[in-house]
């Protein structure tokens, strides 16, 4: 058998000629203890290509252990504050120096970057910028900071930096239809929607009593696995609960807000904490037991733009451990994903669903067929077909 080429073989005719290319992620690459979909994606294309990655050393996550990764790493240096705004602000020179450093010492043709401020820096490196859109950015910021004066400020900066970066960036990657048309809204050009995904060897389907047995769960478990913040609307599910016969599973860590302590506190005030189970973070490589001990996985979101344009990956996730889904009713995720999943819009509909999908749960062969569709492999060909094109 013919060994792969790697990116640092020779260019041989009939192969595409390795790209050096530079990512500019939105936190730490190895340390923030929910990889990125970038971190998915460059760490495929670095197979075949050389990509860099600016290294942020966020203060919140020095202590956890680092992920390998394929990508070789700058580390930048920056200002050791905790507050991640105040970072990013107070460390600009320091990383716009890196990427100006990086782009002339290692020949990189092209920079992708989905960081607010260090994305409009980038803009000022020499060569072109994709600005990868994975999110709505100016409310990602605002909600680090909930029902402050400060969160508005947070807001309108980002706004007015987002939109600087979008309209000098050479294109643009997004992750809907929805944040597609709101791109071009505000002045984006050369848009490319290339959806969320998920790693179909990572997540497998276990059987579901082997699991539950595993994480010492037993009858109906309904689960929400990601991130621990006020984007999130885990309240309505735990009002819910005791009207319920099931175990709530909520699997991952908060980041820079008490929101999971919140719900902690919501679930003894409704007298249910008997009933929900925190796990914190867990391994990556075992997410798939704790998904499939799930007889439906919950997509629980609050009705800001930040979530009605966006589909984001843990549905996928759900849907390749063979796990139905309920989700928050919202236009981008109807509009990606249709009948596919199920759908709540209050708290009566909320139970109505969750009894439907214990009771009469749908075909799991048909739910993974839905997320082969979506694999990080095939997403990451598109992707970087894409840089290809815009450089």
């Amino acid at each position: 058998m013919k060994k792969a080429s790697g990116p640092d073989e020779p260019y041989r005719e009939g192969r595409e000629r390795p790209l050096n290319l530079l990512v500019i992620p939105t936190t730490d690459w190895t340390r923030h203890p929910v990889p990125n979909r970038l971190n998915f994606i460059f760490d495929r294309i670095a197979e075949r290509n050389r990509v860099f990655v600016v290294h942020f050393k966020l203060a919140r996550f020095t202590g956890l252990p680092e992920r390998s990764t394929r990508c070789r790493l700058v580390r930048t240096p920056g200002v050791p504050v905790e507050d991640p705004s105040l970072y990013y602000l107070l460390s600009a020179p320091l990383h716009l120096w890196t990427i100006r450093k990086t782009v002339r010492e290692e020949g990189i043709e092209l920079v992708t970057a989905s960081n607010i401020l260090p994305a409009a820096l980038a803009t000022f490196s020499g060569v072109p910028v994709v600005f990868d859109y994975l999110d709505h950015l100016e409310e990602s910021a605002m909600v680090y900071y909930p029902g402050s004066f400060i969160g508005h400020i947070v807001q309108k900066t980002v706004r007015s930096i987002v939109r600087f970066a979008v309209r000098r960036s050479k294109g643009v990657i997004t992750v809907t239809p929805a944040f597609s048309r709101h791109l071009s809204d505000i002045g984006a050009d050369n848009i490319r929607i290339i959806p969320n995904g998920v790693s179909n060897k990572a997540f497998i389907r276990h059987p579901a009593d082997e699991a539950k047995e595993r994480l010492g769960l037993s009858g109906a478990v309904i689960g929400y696995v990601g991130s621990l913040e006020h984007w999130v609307d885990l309240e309505t599910i735990v009002d819910t609960m005791p009207s319920l016969d099931v175990t709530l599973l909520i699997v991952g860590p908060g980041l820079f807000t008490d929101y999971g302590e919140l719900i902690r506190k919501r679930a003894m005030e409704r007298g249910v904490t008997d009933r929900v189970v925190f796990t914190g973070q867990v391994p990556y490589e075992d997410l798939s037991w704790y998904i499939s001990a799930m007889d439906v996985g919950l997509n629980p979101l609050k009705a800001m733009k930040k979530n009605l344009f966006t589909v984001g990956g843990k549905i996928f996730n759900y849907l390749a451990c063979g796990v139905p889904v309920l989700s928050s009713r919202m236009p981008a995720i109807e509009e990606e994903l249709g009948d596919a999943i199920s759908y709540y819009d209050d708290a009566q509909s909320l139970a109505e669903g969750i009894s439907a999908l214990t009771t009469h749960p749908p075909d799991p062969d048909r739910l993974m067929g839905v997320a082969k569709k979506y694999d990080w492999d095939r997403i990451s060909q598109d992707y970087e077909a894409f840089l290809r094109e815009t450089i």
